[in-house]
Parts: structure tokens; C-alpha cells; sequence
């Protein structure tokens, strides 16, 4: 009954104090909403686990080493060396494998690009994931490459493409070009088991060559790795002592590969380091992420400025305790006279403390739908609305919960006890000087110093992003990329064989450069800012590789006006033309830093490479041209050795990224390319389409996340800072107008008066700089990995930073300080 009766005291009091209640919940609201709002993808991201059964027995194989062959994505191993493990392995109570990519799926004369994944038939019941409607796979759906076409929908997609119809069971659909039949739908809730790509349907492994179209990374080859392979731990069974029981069988698989003919040419070098490789496993509890691996060193730094922004806020909030407890002094004294014990008044106050803040936190969880909201639009929308929610989860809740009570109890613990304690007979006769004492101004001074102090460390961090993404916008990526469109084809995904491929990338290169307003056009294998790489041992023509050294450029397949279209300049000899169609002497074309690293002075044109690094090597390709150097991956990374090859000229046809470059707005272009594709295929969908300006905005999301929302928190935090610092001052002249009063009935001048509030203003905007000055020296360090282009103790940042925080302070002070000007001597001399 007493809780009771001291909540309702509680929440009387602050309804008669609305003022006070509104600016104490802003403030927390903002600083425990900007934290709730990182927390919620750092949940997602980085602590969320699988929706699976036991998903801390799970690890992902890493074969650690110097890989022979070829690969794509990262922890892949061949498919083959994952039978061997499934079927030889003992330490795993089962095994799946997976690969991800896109295709197209055809459903009532609708064709669309999804998300899809190529699974062994063991991914289900390994996992643990159960059906919601029909079946899911089993290890009878993995006995023969190409008889198992089948296909399970993923609940979102069947909810939403085909609206949650249970008769979708035996529906024929063509995936990338192949009929094949939905049996199943997976259970509510999983996504896979790569967070940030959400796969909308899945086919059984056994079916990759029908739906790939291609020899490459085929199921019996073992120099290709393409699949990520996952082991449930048996029981008791520990991470180490899974990786070493792996390790005879895996050594095992390496000494019988390497006895077979691919190695035959190769050197003594690489097979030795070929046998040297081992077998690791990674804690697969969280699943594999891409996206994790992009965001999540960004998203720790952003929860530690938002940290900083809650520690203001509650320095915000105790500063306002500590007034209103000074205002109350009378009443508190009263209460004590009359028999209420010191704790029994501490409670109280802290229990109002408590209140605000959780009600902060109310308004907090709003805001951070709002942030979070803001904070998806960052990335790509594909794996913003497939992976990813602005929604709180009962983490993200309890969180917030605890962020908000901790607050009420630590902030309001010391304002609480200090207001507790009065000097009773002075402040029952109502004097100024008891009931403000020295005390409550030295918390409330402390309080402002550590909010400059956090503010500046903000500032400084805010300063540092917005340079390092102004610095990368400003370099120039070796090509033009004003009045330039680029999106992405891939017939493939519609069955289309190599030689049909050909021809509609022939038809739609005519197509294009039709289009009136057109300049020029071109086709690339690799997109050029995404992110991607293609990277291909190779023998260069008089140069001798040193034991251990591998030249292994970037590779790019492009038509021949791909170079016209971005704007490359051709340096030495000449591009690619009809010359180099298939069928014609090989041909290739190097950019600067190749040139300079495997020719040095000489002239590369007439001189020869071939593909692959074994000795005895064909060298049947010829350098045409060399072009200027050009970014290939992002703008942060540097320049590669990069060779350029005629995309007729190569065995196999893939998807290809278009770029086109209009006379004017290239956004005006879009409805037209759209067109100009389905005129030769209706059904073969256009994606990504974009202007190549907004793709370098998309290769730089991570930093322009940090710039932006930096700044933002910094803002904030200087806001509150300023506020709490004005705050201060004003009570520091309300409590000194006896004194400012006597001194201008004894004839100080209004500047006096200025100056004497002025130089609190200055000492505690020095203490703050100072400390903030010295927690920046050492903090900034820890982000120092995030920047291009500058240190982390900048001077013209730390010096820029400290200017703004002096100059806002010095407002924020200057306010109260005219106010004391205008004080009437004579009122103020009456002043208690």
C-alpha cells in the first residue's frame, strides 16, 4: 500500500509540474530512442539466433589454405569434398549444404526475378525446420542430379505472391526455364541461414545444372567451390574438438586430389602448399552473413555515439532533478520536520525519477520505429524488406526496459539523497542561500562539464565521418559517371543457353543504340562499385613468377563500347571492336597498373598472356590496348591489376550489367531501356536500374550511414548540451541576484555584470574541452579503421569541433547573462 500511495504522490506531483515532465521525457526519449534504434539491428545482426533447432550445435566448414582452382563466395567448399564429409565424417550428427542466387520463376504467364536457393536434401531436417503446408526436402531428394524437380516456397513468399493458398501444393511452376513442381512450404519465421538474403523458394541441389546452364562449378567437380557447407555437432561435442577430428579425413580428401590429372602441370610449390591446408570451423549458432560482416563494426561505433547521447540525456535529467529538488527544499523540509524519515523522501523523489524514466522510454520505442525506419533506407531495398524489421522483437523490449530503469535509478539516485538531506532550520526561515546550497550547484556544474565533454567526443566523431565520406566522393574513379544508367540482364535465369544468350545480348546492344538521345553503350560481366570481384590466376610473357607469388588480376568481360560509354580512354594501342568476336585471335586489354607492374617501361601492346599460373602455360592471348586505371570493387579500394577481356571471345555467357550513357537526365531514360529489352525478350527481367551516380551513393551506404547519422547524433548531443548548460546558468543567476543587484546599486556596468556569469560559462566550457579533448586522443583510435583519407586526430577536426562546442556554449551562456543585466538593484535587494 505505501508503493501505492508513493506512485500516486508521484504521478500527482509531476501532473502539477507538466513543463518540467514534458522536457525530462523529451530528452530521455531521445537519447533512449536513439539507442533502442541501433540496439534493434545490432539484435538482428549480430545477436539474433537461428530460428532452428539447437542452433549453438551448428558450424560452417572453412577450409583454411592455398585453394587450388576456383571458387565463389566465401567458406565454400567443393560438392564433392561435402559428400565426403557427410558420408565419412564423425563428428557431426548430420550435414547440409547450400548456394544462393537469383532466378527466374514463371507461375500463370508471370514471369519475376526471386531469391532462390540450391539446398542438399538434408538442409530441412537437419535444421529442424518443419513444413507449414506439404513437405520439405529429405535425403531421397538427393539421389540423382536432375530428378528431383521440385521446389519449396519459402511462408513470406507464399503469403504474398500467392496469397497464402493452400491448394499452391502440386502447382507447376518453370524455374529459369525448367518445370518443376511446389510440394511444400517451409515453417513461419526462417529465412535461411544467411541473414541479410532471404531466399523466396528452394531447389534441390541435384537440379543445379538445369538451372545454372552451365558446366561451371558442376556437382562432380572438385576444383570448383561454390557451396557453403553447414555440421550439426553431436551432443557434448566441442568446437575443438570437432575441428581435430576433421583434420585426418580432410588430409585424406587433399592426398587423393592431388593425385588427379588437374595437377599434373602444376609446381611442386603449389602442391605442397596445396597439402598444407586445414580444416576450420566457425560457430554457425547466428548463421553466415554478408550483411553482418558490412555493417557490423559501423553499428558498434554508432551504439557507442548513441551511448553518449543517453549519458547526456541523463545528465540532462539529473540536472533537472536537482532544480526541482532545490525549488521543493521548503516542502522536503517540512515533511522531515514532521517525522519523515530521510529515506522514506529519497524514495519518493526517486521514484518520480523512475516514472520520467520510463515514460521516456515509451516515447523512446515510437521514436525508434521512426530511426530504425530511417536507418533501413540506407540499404538496398531487396535486403531491407526481405531480412530486415523496424519492429522490436522482446530483446529489443527488454532492453529498452532495462536502459530506462537503469537510468531513473542511477541518475535519479544522487539529485534523490543530495535533496534529502536540507539544512532544516534554514530553509524553514526561507533562506536563499540554505535552500541552494553549495552542494546542488557544484552536481548541477559537474553535470555540464560532462555533457561538453561528450558533446565535443560527438562532434569530433561526427567531423571525422563527414570528412572521410567528403574525401571519398571526391576521387575520381577513372571514369564518368554523370549521364550514365547501368542496370542488369540475365537471360540465364530463363533458360537461356549460351549461344541464345549471345544473340540477345547481340539484339539488345542494336536496341540500344537505336534509342534516340543515346551515345553509347556497353556490357560487363562484373557491375563496377558493387562490391564484386572476379579474380583469375594468369602467365604473363616475360615475366618470372617468384616462389609463392601468384598474378592474379581482376578479370573484366566487356563489349566493345563499354570503354565509349564510361568514358575510359584507350592510352596505348586500341579497344575492342568486331575484331574480336568469337572465333578471332584472343585479345586482351591491361589498365596502367598492370602495365607498369608486369612490363614496367616497355610497351605492353603485341606481348602476350595466357590463363592460368601452371608452368607451361598457353600464352594465346594478346595485348591490344592498354586504359586508363579505373576503381573496380568501391571507391575506398584501391586501383587493381586489372585485364580487360572481349566477353564473345569466353566459353560460357552470364548475366551482364548494361551502362548506358544519354546526352541528357539519364533518369528520363529508364521507362525507354525497360522497353528496349522486353522488345527482344518480354520475359527475361530487367533489375538493379539505376543511374551510375546513385551507385556510387549504394557503394558508399556504410559511410554515408556513419556521416549521417553522426552528424545527426552530434547535433543532438551538442542541443542537449547547450540546453543543460543554459539551465544551469539561468539558476546560477536566479540564486545570485542579492549579489548582482548590490553590484549594480554600487555601480557595475552591465559588461561587468556580463562578464562575471560569462566566466562560469568559460571555465566549465574549458573543463569540458579538456576532458573531452583528452577521451578523444584515445577513443577516436578505435574508429580509425571506419576513415579514408585522414588520422583520427585530425587537427583542423579536433580544432573545428571545439570551436562549435565553444561557440554554442558561449550562446547558450550569453542568454542568461543579458538577463542579469536587466535585473532591477532595487527588487534585487529585497530578493530572499
Amino acid at each position: 500500500m505505501t508503493v501505492l500511495r508513493d506512485l500516486r504522490y508521484a504521478i500527482r506531483t509531476l501532473r502539477k509540474s507538466p513543463l518540467f515532465a514534458v522536457v525530462a521525457v523529451v530528452s530521455l526519449a531521445l537519447g533512449i530512442g536513439a539507442n533502442t534504434a541501433i540496439f534493434s539491428l545490432v539484435n538482428q545482426l549480430m545477436l539474433e539466433l537461428l530460428p532452428v533447432r539447437h542452433p549453438e550445435q551448428l558450424v560452417l566448414l572453412q577450409a583454411q589454405g592455398h585453394h587450388y582452382g576456383s571458387n565463389t563466395g566465401s567458406n565454400s567448399i567443393s560438392y564433392p569434398m561435402y559428400q565426403d564429409f557427410r558420408d565419412k565424417g564423425e563428428v557431426f550428427s548430420g550435414m547440409f549444404c547450400r548456394y544462393g542466387m537469383r532466378l527466374s520463376l514463371t507461375t500463370e504467364g508471370r514471369t519475376e526475378l526471386v531469391s532462390a536457393e540450391l539446398v542438399s536434401g538434408n538442409y530441412f531436417p537437419v535444421l529442424g525446420v518443419r513444413a507449414a503446408l506439404g513437405r520439405v526436402f529429405t535425403a531421397a531428394d538427393d539421389l540423382m542430379q536432375g530428378g528431383h524437380p521440385l521446389v519449396v516456397l519459402s511462408h513470406g513468399y507464399w503469403s504474398t505472391r500467392f496469397g497464402g493458398d493452400p491448394g499452391v501444393i502440386g502447382r507447376k511452376v518453370v524455374v529459369a526455364g525448367y518445370p518443376m513442381t511446389i510440394v511444400g512450404v517451409s515453417q513461419a519465421g526462417f529465412d535461411g541461414v544467411e541473414k541479410g538474403y532471404a531466399p523466396q523458394i528452394r531447389i534441390p541441389m541435384m537440379m543445379k545444372h538445369e538451372v545454372t546452364n552451365g558446366p561451371w562449378y558442376s556437382l562432380n567437380d572438385r576444383r570448383g567451390r561454390f557451396a557453403q557447407a553447414f555440421g550439426r555437432l553431436k551432443p557434448g561435442e566441442t568446437l575443438e574438438q570437432a575441428k581435430a577430428g576433421l583434420q585426418p579425413l580432410f588430409h585424406q580428401i587433399l592426398n587423393r586430389e592431388v593425385q588427379e590429372k588437374e595437377f599434373s602441370k602444376t609446381t611442386d610449390y603449389t602442391r605442397q602448399q596445396f597439402l598444407r591446408m586445414w580444416m576450420n570451423l566457425l560457430p554457425a549458432a547466428k548463421g553466415h552473413s554478408y550483411l553482418r560482416e558490412q555493417f557490423s563494426k559501423p553499428l558498434l561505433a554508432l551504439m557507442g555515439m548513441v551511448g553518449l547521447v543517453l549519458l547526456i540525456s541523463c545528465s540532462n535529467l539529473a540536472n533537472l532533478l536537482v532544480a526541482r529538488a532545490t525549488a521543493r527544499q521548503k516542502e522536503i523540509a517540512v515533511r522531515l520536520a514532521l517525522g519523515a524519515s530521510r529515506g522514506r523522501v529519497a524514495g519518493q523523489l526517486l521514484l518520480e525519477s523512475v516514472l520520467l524514466s520510463l515514460a521516456g522510454g515509451a516515447a523512446g520505442v515510437a521514436l525508434a520505429l521512426w530511426i530504425d525506419h530511417v536507418l533501413l533506407a540506407f540499404l538496398p531495398a531487396s535486403v531491407a524488406s526481405l531480412t530486415l524489421s523496424a519492429a522490436p522483437d522482446w530483446r529489443v523490449l527488454l532492453f529498452t526496459l532495462g536502459v530506462s530503469l537503469s537510468t531513473g535509478l542511477l541518475f535519479g539516485l544522487a539529485p534523490a539523497l543530495q535533496a534529502s538531506r536540507p539544512k532544516l532550520a534554514a530553509t524553514l526561515k526561507e533562506q536563499a542561500g540554505a535552500v541552494a546550497g553549495g552542494t546542488a550547484v557544484a552536481l548541477r556544474k559537474g553535470l555540464v562539464t560532462a555533457q561538453v565533454a561528450l558533446s565535443l567526443l560527438l562532434l569530433i566523431g561526427a567531423g571525422l565521418f563527414l570528412q572521410s565520406l567528403n574525401h571519398l566522393k571526391e576521387l575520381h574513379p577513372g571514369f564518368q559517371v554523370d549521364h550514365l544508367v547501368t542496370f542488369a540482364v540475365d537471360p540465364t535465369v530463363n533458360g537461356y543457353k549460351p549461344e541464345r544468350s549471345m544473340e540477345f545480348y547481340r539484339q539488345l546492344e542494336e536496341k540500344l543504340r537505336a534509342l534516340p538521345g543515346v551515345e553509347a553503350e556497353g556490357l560487363a560481366v562484373v557491375a563496377v562499385l558493387d562490391g564484386d570481384e572476379w579474380d583469375s590466376s594468369i602467365a604473363v610473357e616475360g615475366y618470372t613468377t617468384k616462389q609463392g607469388e601468384w598474378v592474379d588480376p581482376h578479370m573484366q568481360f566487356v563489349s566493345p563500347g563499354f570503354f565509349e560509354a564510361m568514358h575510359i580512354p584507350v592510352l596505348l594501342g586500341r579497344g575492342f571492336d568486331q575484331r574480336d568476336d568469337k572465333g578471332a585471335p584472343k585479345t586482351g586489354i591491361v589498365n596502367e597498373r598492370f602495365a607498369r607492374r608486369y612490363f614496367g617501361t616497355a610497351s605492353p601492346i603485341g606481348r602476350h598472356v595466357g590463363m592460368g599460373g601452371n608452368p607451361g602455360t598457353k600464352l594465346d592471348i594478346e595485348i591490344v590496348g592498354v586504359v586508363r586505371d579505373t576503381k573496380y570493387e568501391s571507391m575506398r579500394e584501391e586501383v587493381p591489376y586489372e585485364l580487360y577481356r572481349p566477353y564473345r571471345q569466353v566459353d560460357f555467357v552470364d548475366g551482364m550489367n548494361t551502362y548506358v550513357r544519354t546526352a541528357s537526365d539519364p533518369a528520363n531514360f529508364f521507362p525507354a531501356l525497360r522497353h528496349a529489352v522486353q522488345s527482344v525478350d518480354g520475359n527475361v527481367p530487367v533489375f538493379g536500374m539505376r543511374t551510375l551516380e546513385q551507385q556510387v551513393d549504394v557503394s558508399l551506404v556504410t559511410e554515408r550511414l556513419l556521416a549521417t547519422l553522426s552528424g545527426a547524433f552530434g547535433l543532438l548531443a551538442t542541443l542537449l548540451a547547450a540546453l543543460g548548460l543554459y539551465g544551469v546558468m539561468a539558476y546560477m543567476v536566479e540564486r545570485r541576484t542579492r549579489e548582482i543587484g548590490i553590484r549594480m546599486a554600487l555601480g557595475a556596468a552591465g559588461g561587468n555584470v556580463v562578464w562575471l556569469v560569462m566566466r562560469e560559462v568559460l571555465a566549465l566550457s574549458v573543463a569540458g574541452l579538456a576532458l573531452g579533448l583528452l577521451g578523444a586522443l584515445g577513443l577516436t583510435r578505435l574508429i580509425e579503421a571506419q576513415l579514408f583519407g585522414l588520422h583520427a586526430s585530425d587537427p583542423r577536426t579536433l580544432m573545428l569541433a571545439c570551436a562549435a562546442i565553444g561557440g554554442v556554449a558561449g550562446l547558450a551562456g550569453y542568454v542568461p547573462a543579458r538577463r542579469a543585466t536587466a535585473i532591477d538593484p532595487m527588487r534585487a535587494l529585497r530578493f530572499e
